[in-house]
């Protein structure tokens, strides 16, 4: 047994009963008369966590005044919400939960002898059980509260690019609120689940342009390791039949998992797979809600936000990074399995790497088909409605664009998918359930303009030349150097012309293989050049000479018309997106192919559209699923399991000597 530390109760703030969220706005001012009867009798045990009063008030008078006081709350703010007119004000009112700790441990107040070798030897001694309960739930929901999220991709360069997150929500009303030092109250909420890796030029920003207050590294480990604990106690293996040593025993696990190093979080994950952890553990980690939301959080981070209350409810974030641009083919990274119990369940990781020589690789190097370019959109699921938007770079051009959205396995995916010739795509998918593989894909392929039209052109007109050339050879004996020059000027020119440099980078990398064959469609006038000029030292080999250099230039040029005509047809080819609906749509111009029916099950969705083909992928920085054990039933049952009442003894930091022992309930 750990052993715990006694603090003073004047290192621990305790707030009045009358912030703590009771519904729909309901709230109440501690000055009014009403309630001044009320508070007496809770004033000596409110939690200084989340202000939820305890429950062995046994004395009928005490009663009989909350009832009074539960009076008072449901009427008066009815009144006070209303303005001239009837209007209703779209403002939450101010309850704040905790003291912000700007420089703590926690975001809440915890005693300042709290230090991290504390924390090592008790790592629940900074955890608030209730805001991870209500974080938790927020985070399931984020669908509930969070209207839109558009996520626009933009390609800065052929190594890299730039996805741009816009967050439409409206400030949930269970979400803690904290008071800061400045006297302004500020709302916690997640925002994303970011990967477990350093984010790029990242920025977050409000409407205004404003920057965002997010909590620090420690206080972020603090939160986390407060929601998986208050998941645990949510599950069904939660119950009050825990002894002091296995809650312990918990609390060391998930610090590990949660605040610990790479190392440690290996090690505590290989213990959990070779059984070498107790059994309170295993058996917490055998419940699929636990297991995933566990799995989450050790993959990735919570990206934390405080909001300032008291404003408008409805709020727009925007925040965005650098993403690496990896121009590799990888094999699919969806493995198959099956969700019925005992069975390999689905998973998701990095696929193969594919070698230059596959014929996925070449025809995509050499422009014959589209380039496929997979998105991981794991926050499809964290919005009621969710948008995709990519911009095609310049001399780029998008011909086909779909995203897919579901749990792996199941029916009636979220689709969409667009195919044409696009500078711009938007994608739209809605009621993403949570636990779902969302990916979007793109088919990239070069404008059939520009460059690859210059440099077909440029390679046609060697072929001319070196044929007329090698036609009448006898005739070259009596120009003198004249073929020696046009030679010569006409290497200069389909040099230059294949070497400009006014494409993206994006473009030229796509047909690396495509321009390394211009450039040397460029160089065979030089080499016909020589052999022209070198005749009288070896006049048998002007003419195989000659023909060779035609015939490359052939293939060449054969190989540029066939890359432009598969543009060409690219262009032609045109499906609507479902969300395009027109009852009399114009019959002047060339209509695009209906949508196909939306697919029914997501493993042929796969299978009809590429995404289990392989593709290059671009590694958000969000954290995406690799398993995927949550389901609807298992969400249910932890949802259900966040919103009873906790009537337990919670062995949070409030259950240390230094915190009060209450009984919590769920709003």
């Amino acid at each position: 047994m750990r052993q715990t530390r006694t603090f003073s109760a004047s290192t621990v703030a305790t707030f009045s009963v009358t912030n703590r969220p009771r519904g729909p706005g309901i709230h109440a001012d501690s000055s009014s008369p009403e309630f001044s009867a009320v508070l007496a009798p809770w004033e000596s045990g409110t939690c200084a966590g989340c202000n939820d009063p305890p429950r062995d008030t046994q004395d009928i008078g005490s009663i009989l005044k909350i009832l009074i006081g539960v009076l008072h709350v449901m009427v008066h703010p009815v009144f006070g919400e209303l303005q001239l007119g009837g209007v209703m004000r779209r403002r939450l009112p101010t309850r704040s939960h905790h003291e912000w700790n700007f420089a703590g441990l926690a975001p809440w107040p915890i005693p300042a002898a709290v230090d991290l070798q504390e924390v090592e030897r008790d790592p629940g001694a900074r955890c608030c059980r209730e805001c991870g309960r209500r974080l938790l739930l927020l985070l399931l929901q984020s669908s509930t509260w969070v209207s839109r999220r558009v996520e626009h991709v933009s390609f800065r360069d052929d190594r890299s690019v730039v996805r741009r997150v816009t967050a439409e929500f409206y400030v949930p009303e269970q979400a803690p609120v904290f008071r800061g030092d400045d006297g302004q109250d500020y709302t916690l909420i997640p925002l994303s689940v970011m990967r477990r890796k350093t984010l790029v030029n990242f920025q977050i920003r409000d409407d205004e342009g404003r920057p965002v207050a997010m909590p620090s590294l420690r206080q972020n480990q603090a939160i986390t390791e407060s929601l998986l604990l208050a998941c645990a106690d949510a599950t069904t293996t939660g119950h009050s039949g825990h002894s002091a040593e296995s809650r312990e025993q918990i609390e060391d696990f998930v610090h590990r998992v949660v605040s610990g190093t790479q190392q440690e979080l290996v090690a505590a994950y290989e213990s959990l797979e070779k059984g070498y952890v107790p059994a309170v553990v295993r058996k917490l980690a055998a419940q699929p809600g636990f297991k995933a939301i566990l799995d989450r959080m050790a993959d990735g981070f919570v990206l934390w936000v405080m909001i300032p209350a008291g404003g408008p409810r409805r709020r727009v974030l925007t925040f965005s990074c650098d993403e690496p641009l990896y121009l590799r083919y990888r094999e699919s990274g969806h493995k198959k399995g099956d969700q019925k119990p005992g069975r390999e369940a689905h998973t998701y990781r990095l696929g193969r790497t594919l070698r230059p020589w596959r014929l996925t690789v070449l025809g995509s190097a050499l422009g014959l088909t589209p380039t496929r370019i997979q998105f991981p959109v794991p926050g499809a699921e964290n919005a009621a409605s969710f948008h995709f938007e990519i911009d095609a770079p310049k001399g780029v051009q998008i011909v086909e664009a779909s995203l897919l959205a579901g749990p792996p396995g199941g029916k009636n995916p979220a689709f969409d998918r667009v195919q044409g010739c696009f500078p711009t795509v938007d994608l739209h998918v809605i009621e993403v359930p949570n636990g779902s593989l969302s990916r979007a894909q793109i088919g990239l392929q070069v404008a059939n303009r520009g460059w690859l039209l210059t440099s077909m052109f440029s390679c046609w007109a060697v072929f001319g030349f070196l044929l007329a050339f090698a036609i009448h050879r006898a005739a070259l004996k009596l120009t003198g150097d004249l073929p020696v020059v046009i030679l010569i000027a006409l290497a200069a020119a389909v040099a230059g012309f294949v070497a400009q440099s006014d494409a993206h980078g994006l473009a030229a990398q796509l047909l690396k293989w495509v321009r390394a064959l211009a450039l040397i469609a460029a160089g065979l006038p030089l080499v016909a050049m020589t052999f022209i000029a070198f005749e009288a030292a070896a006049p048998t080999h002007v003419g195989p000479a000659l023909w060779s250099a035609v015939g490359v230039s052939a293939a060449i040029a054969l190989l540029l018309l066939t890359v432009c005509c598969r543009a060409w047809w690219h262009q032609r080819k045109t499906v609507r997106s479902p969300w395009e609906q027109d009852p009399k749509p114009d019959t002047g111009e060339r209509r695009p192919a209906p949508f196909r029916l939306p697919p029914k099950r997501f493993d042929l969705a796969e299978e009809d559209y590429g995404f289990n083909k392989p593709a290059m992928r671009v590694n958000t920085a969000e954290g995406w699923h690799k398993d995927f054990q949550l389901n609807k039933e298992s969400e249910q049952e932890l949802v259900a399991g966040l919103r009873k009442p906790l009537n337990h003894v919670r062995y949070s930091a409030n259950t240390r000597p230094f915190w009060r022992i209450l009984r919590h309930s769920g709003p």
